[in-house]
């Protein structure tokens, strides 16, 4: 009998570690961000299915943190930013979330302007400087970073 040919293994699956995690907690987020969205999706059970998804939502959540802790893998910064530090809920403008800028400066330089994110169901904050550097890219978004397949 002859030897059966092995499969060639992509070379972004060689490269990427924990690969199985990454998926996991993309898998959560997604599902998190469902649950928090499913009564915009149905608006005649918006009264029913928002108070029985969102502690869904929040607990996809905080699962997602937890793999991503404990397989040591760091979340993108823009998974980040859409999630609650303090209750895990999904942050969308308008309907779990308010979003306004905000400038305490004594003369109101647009240098200083500062994005809030304040959660509506625990009123946590999430504050961001968006005047400084109008041009800044996270890490994830620099050409530099960015892999080709």
């Amino acid at each position: 009998m002859a030897k059966k040919e092995k499969k060639s293994i992509p070379a972004l699956n060689k490269s990427l570690k924990n690969r199985d995690q990454y998926l996991r907690t993309s898998f959560l987020y997604q599902a998190s961000v469902l649950m928090a969205n499913v009564a915009q999706v149905n608006p005649e059970l918006a009264n029913t299915t928002t108070s029985a998804t969102a502690p869904l939502s929040r607990y996809y959540a905080s699962q997602m943190k937890a793999v991503a802790r404990k397989s040591v893998i760091r979340l993108d910064p823009n998974i980040k930013r859409s999630i609650c530090k303090r209750c895990d809920t999904v942050l969308i403008p308008g309907r779990t979330c308010s979003i306004f800028v905000e400038n305490e400066s004594v003369g109101k330089v647009p240098h200083a302007d500062i994005l809030t994110h304040t959660c509506k169901v625990c009123g946590g904050q999430k504050r961001f400087p968006v005047g400084k550097d109008r041009d800044f890219l996270v890490f994830t978004e620099r050409p530099e970073h960015v892999v080709e397949q």
